[in-house]
């Protein structure tokens, strides 16, 4: 009896068996992949497909070759910085209004087709001429248009109800809020479903703003790249167009801002002024001629030309105050950027055209970080006080030159006092003409310092250029971006295959039952004797044909040798050898394994009793033909003796003994001496006694027994027996320090499907039981290796 080996043999990766468990459900992929790819082909032929368009913008400070045109702004920009804060104004909703206008947004043309309705745009299949519209309230839903041989089928939901009109080209068509006419611009397809539909411009605004971004088209550098978003290319190009032109005029709108102001104020005093030096020349020219003066004597003509000097100046100096206090209004509410148009003469200090740089490119700073974080957090905090550092900095040297404006004009005003002191001596007559001259003076000087100042600003405006121009304008896309059908399909064959194949290994995971000797040899240390193959054709339910003996050539016969061969080696210095064969639970095929090694080995000359000794539910004398009366129950009852129970069978070398009549006690009467005193009689009488016992896994009928015979022979039957039942010789074999327990897989068939996946290294101790391990081919020695499968049957190959 060979020793039993102490450890689980070698176990490794066959990857080879990976491919065959795959081929084996091939049909379960090929299912997957086509259920895969129908999803794939639906959601690409349902998904609307959406566009992306996008253009470039070019970041730069252009600066004017007009000296005189002078532009407290600074000289240098982060562009990133740049680019990032004026994304927000890019997506504000003040340029996303404005650009609505540049684009035709009144009507729109569909075209309903079977799976989906299509926009037309920019195409228009007829045109929609509005003559009246209530701008407040009108029909906003999608019209009908079919055209008809005969006209044109109008339909539209009114309250609930359809209404349906028919009408001609150029027809006055009246709908709720919209009086409107049709004009043909294309023939159109008979039948076919047009739509169009009245928009109120609020609708626009969302899709223009929908799916816009800019970011720099290149880390550091000074060229942004903007894009565009939607289900329609052109839509998606002219709205980006409409946006960035809206973008450029806004910013160059808000850079000119400050000498439109000046401009409007120096307007302003020009309108006033014009009409005083006309009325002053006018008065003038009367006085000279009523009183026949030509001109003042030259005492008073100096006096004049002083006067008008100093009114000049204080005319300058009120300009400047007006221009600084709006600047400084600038600091105190605005957080934007700040330029300063205008040419200030000189008189204000320049550091305050650093103040102006600095605060600018903070004003940047903070915008960028904004994009990362909220406003209250502590990056945003520290800008802010920064800025107000800058602010209060900026508000004092503004403020110091507002008082020394003030302080120049006090002083020329008390000039202005010391030079009329100068007149009091002078004739009334020529004091009077002091008095005309003076006012024409002075209103003609100043009208021609604001001429000047005003031809400045409008050379300052005309000068100033936008911070950021296109480079390139969007154009139409027509590669969609979503849905990309490449990645789609590529995606569905991987689902699909990766599907199929995950279902095959979830099965498998799901799969609670043994199909091979693989699975037993890693879940247990107990040897394997043999397997027993599957019979290919039906078995009758009481195993009347043996078919060890009705199919000698059959590749199950020859398993069921290899069984009998490999007992010949185990107690082989018994004589007579004793046979336990049992299971876990009812149905693994203990009692057919039993049947066909009794007449196995009694086709070889040896004395063979098989014992039926479950006494619960035995089934054996069925197979033979005997009544189950006189049987082992009987015999361990004290009812009969060994003679009277033992039944010959129509096999030569093969008798029997049935169960008997099921006992009250069948596990207490497997404890009886009795049993030990029938094993050492047939001892005597046979070569082989094979026990047919209860299953084990269920009740304890057989344990006596087990520990009596020469061989345990345990059955786990393919794809019935579950892993649990590996364990149980195992447990057995150490529970009672046995070493004759050994395992029958029967029922062995090839499933693919379940096999394991690792092949077994037998260890230096494992005595290599002989399994006919063959797939099932006999290359022509047994008689049920071309059973061909169905399909092939019927188409004949």
């Amino acid at each position: 009896m060979p020793e039993k080996i102490s450890s689980k043999n070698k176990q490794e990766i066959d990857y080879s068996k990976f491919i065959n468990i795959v081929l084996s459900r091939w049909y379960w992929i090929a299912a997957t992949l086509i259920i895969s790819l129908l999803i794939a082909y639906i959601n690409i032929w349902y998904t609307p497909k959406v566009y992306s368009t996008s253009a470039y913008l070019k970041f730069e400070e252009k600066q004017t070759n007009l000296s005189n045109s002078v532009t407290l702004s600074p000289t240098t920009r982060n562009y990133t910085n740049k680019i990032l804060s004026e994304s927000w104004t890019f997506r504000s909703s003040k340029t996303i209004i404005a650009s609505v206008d540049y684009i035709d947004w009144r009507v729109s043309y569909f075209l309903e087709g079977r799976v989906r309705t299509v926009e037309l745009y920019p195409q228009k299949p007829f045109i929609i001429q509005i003559l009246k519209q209530d701008t407040l309230q009108f029909y906003n839903q999608n019209i009908s248009l079919i055209p008809e041989s005969n006209g044109l089928k109008i339909s539209y939901n009114n309250k609930g109800k359809e209404a349906t009109h028919y009408y001609q080209f150029g027809d006055i068509i009246k709908i709720p809020g919209v009086t409107f006419y049709i004009k043909k611009v294309l023939n159109l397809t008979e039948g076919a479903n047009y739509l169009f539909k009245f928009n109120y411009k609020s609708e626009f605004y969302g899709r223009m703003g929908g799916g816009l971004n800019i970011d720099e088209a290149a880390k550091f550098s000074s060229i942004a790249s903007v894009s565009k978003i939607d289900g329609n290319p052109y839509f998606a190009a002219d709205a980006l167009n409409a946006i960035m032109k809206v973008y450029l005029q806004q910013g160059l709108d808000e850079k000119t801002q400050s000498a439109k102001q000046i401009i409007e104020f120096i307007d302003l005093q020009l309108g006033n002024l014009s009409n005083a030096v006309q009325n002053s020349g006018e008065k003038l020219k009367d006085f000279k001629q009523a009183n026949n003066f030509l001109d003042l004597s030259s005492a008073a003509g100096s006096v004049l030309n002083e006067v008008t000097r100093l009114e000049s100046l204080n005319e300058a100096s009120d300009l400047q105050l007006l221009i600084l206090k709006r600047l400084l209004k600038q600091f105190q509410k605005n957080k934007e950027t700040i330029s300063l148009n205008f040419n200030l003469d000189g008189s204000v200090d320049p550091l305050l055209g650093s103040l102006i740089s600095q605060w600018n490119s903070l004003i940047q700073e903070r915008a960028s970080l904004l994009n990362t974080f909220k406003e209250g957090a502590k990056p945003i905090e520290e800008l802010d006080a920064k800025l107000r550092i800058l602010r209060e900095a900026a508000g004092d040297n503004i403020q110091a030159n507002i008082n020394r404006i003030e302080q120049t004009k006090l002083f020329n005003q008390k000039e202005l006092t010391k030079s009329y002191a100068n007149l009091k001596d002078l004739p009334q007559q020529e004091r009077d003409l002091f008095g005309l001259q003076r006012d024409y003076g002075i209103n003609e000087k100043i009208f021609s310092y604001l001429s000047e100042k005003k031809l400045e600003a409008q050379i300052s405006k005309a000068s100033i250029l936008s911070d950021a121009s296109i480079v390139d304008l969007a154009k139409p896309n027509l590669n969609p971006i979503a849905p990309i059908e490449k990645s789609i399909w590529q995606f569905a064959w991987i689902i699909g295959l990766g599907s199929g194949i995950g279902l095959i290994f979830l099965v498998r995971l799901l799969n609670p039952y043994i199909y091979d000797k693989e699975t037993i040899e890693s879940l247990t240390n107990t040897p394997i004797i043999g397997m027993i193959r599957h019979y290919p054709e039906k078995v009758d339910a009481d195993n009347k044909e043996i078919l060890a003996i009705a199919k000698p050539k059959s590749i199950f016969a020859e398993s069921v040798r290899s069984v009998r061969t490999n007992l010949s080696f185990i107690a082989s210095e018994e004589k007579s050898k004793v046979i336990c064969v049992s299971s876990e639970i009812a149905g693994e095929g203990k009692s057919f394994v039993t049947i066909n090694l009794a007449s196995s080995l009694a086709l070889i000359d040896k004395k063979v009793i098989f014992i039926a000794a479950d006494l619960r539910r035995s089934k054996v004398h069925r197979t033979f033909n005997i009544k189950d009366k006189k049987g082992l129950s009987t015999y361990l009852a004290n009812q009969h003796e060994v003679d009277d129970i033992i039944h010959p069978t129509n096999q030569k070398n093969l008798d029997l003994i049935v169960a008997g009549i099921v006992p009250p006690n069948p596990a207490e009467l497997m404890y009886s001496d009795r049993l030990k005193e029938l094993i050492e009689e047939l001892k005597l009488r046979y070569d082989f006694i094979l026990f047919d016992t209860a299953p084990i896994g269920l009740v304890s009928d057989a344990l006596p027994l087990i520990r009596m015979c020469d061989i345990n022979l345990f059955v786990i039957r393919t794809g019935k027996s579950k892993y649990s039942a590996a364990s149980i010789p195992n447990r057995i074999a150490n529970e009672y320090h046995l070493k004759n327990v050994f395992i029958v897989l029967n029922d062995f068939r090839q499933v693919s499907l379940h096999s394991n996946y690792y092949s077994t290294k037998y260890s230096d101790n494992y005595y290599g039981y002989y399994y006919s391990e063959n797939s099932g081919k006999g290359y022509g020695y047994y008689t049920d290796d071309h059973i061909k499968p169905l399909w092939k049957r019927i188409l004949g190959w």
